[in-house]
């Protein structure tokens, strides 16, 4: 805007005014000035459009659970996150194991695995009475944490290698956001206030194309508390919704991009019983849920987000009862 003011300003104190040039012309000047302030304006408007919001465009979705694979990655999942951190247009899958950091690829109806990196540095003392873990995407890096470990790693791509560097002591959590676990326990903070697990969405938008920021808390007493902050309007407004009996399993996405996140959870229930998983709109009614199935003689042990088609995909790693081999789920 500055600069279309000096430019206005120039034309006014370029050149002396001459009396002839006034009295032959006495609006030249007027029109001149008119004409630029219309262009400043056209452009304004222009930049305006540019950077008004753009609704989501909705897409169908089909609830087809399939079962692409099962593996064995040599130690249970911890936590699993999805991303495009090699940058060739198809999203990773990077499963958290009690060791290690797995990079795999779905590909010709099975996953394939990319490369893998151990944790590094001293263990974790004491150690937590269950396998904790966490994953976020950082940039074009996975920050990977493991309750067998004081140390997380940080995984990333050098052409065609995943390489690992020692990350943060504690777990991170949200992007910028790390916690120690309780000593010994499987809980972050103190027993009266503390938590199991956090999981964050800062790239989310709602119906008007106006950003959206998701936050899910998972309580001690198994309740969930979803905070959503819309920026619709000046100032931000946020609002709470909880979900009881959620399982460690949980994570949130906008699967048919309608602007409406959804929450996709794991049932809290006890080792050894059988799993359920649901979809449901956040601040809709649990009771009717998008989606929901059993998976019998299974635990949950994982749910991530891919990102697939201008839409969200969800894939579930289930646990058969008493064996270390892992299936892999596509719900949609």
């Amino acid at each position: 805007m500055k600069r279309f003011a000096a430019a206005i300003a120039l034309v006014a104190i370029g050149a002396p005014a001459r009396a002839e040039d006034a009295a032959e012309s006495p609006k030249g000047d007027d029109g001149l000035l008119h004409q630029l302030a219309s262009d400043v304006r056209a452009q304004l408007d222009a930049a305006g459009r540019a950077h008004a919001p753009k609704p989501p465009v909705p897409i169908a979705v089909k609830w087809k659970p399939l079962r692409i694979d099962t593996l064995d990655l040599g130690a249970p999942v911890a936590a699993l996150v999805a991303g495009d951190l090699d940058h060739d247009g198809k999203s990773e899958l990077y499963a958290v194991t009690a060791r290690e950091v797995i990079a795999l690829v779905l590909a010709g109806g099975r996953a394939k695995e990319l490369g893998r990196v151990t944790f590094d540095g001293e263990p974790a003392v004491p150690a937590s009475r269950d396998l904790v873990g966490a994953a976020v995407i950082d940039g074009d890096a996975v920050l990977a944490s493991v309750s067998t470990y004081a140390h997380g790693t940080r995984a990333s791509w050098q052409g065609k290698t995943l390489v690992g560097a020692r990350g943060e002591a504690g777990f991170a959590l949200c992007a910028g956001e790390h916690e120690a676990l309780a000593a010994g326990r499987n809980y972050f903070g103190d027993a009266k206030t503390g938590f199991y697990g956090v999981r964050c969405r800062r790239d989310l938008i709602d119906p008007a194309g106006r950003p959206l920021h998701v936050r899910a808390v998972l309580e001690l007493t198994g309740k969930l508390d979803v905070a959503v902050e819309s920026c619709a309007a000046e100032p931000c407004v946020t609002s709470h919704f909880e979900y009881p009996n959620v399982g460690f399993a949980f994570e949130i996405a906008d699967v048919d991009h309608d602007g409406k996140p959804e929450l996709i959870y794991s049932a809290a229930n006890a080792p050894g019983d059988t799993d359920v998983v649901k979809v449901v709109t956040i601040g809709g009614d649990e009771k009717r849920p998008l989606f929901k199935r059993k998976f019998d003689g299974e635990g949950i042990a994982g749910i991530a987000v891919i990102a697939v088609d201008g839409g969200e995909e969800i894939l579930v790693v289930s646990r058969q009862f008493g064996s270390s081999r892992l299936n892999l789920w596509r719900l949609d």
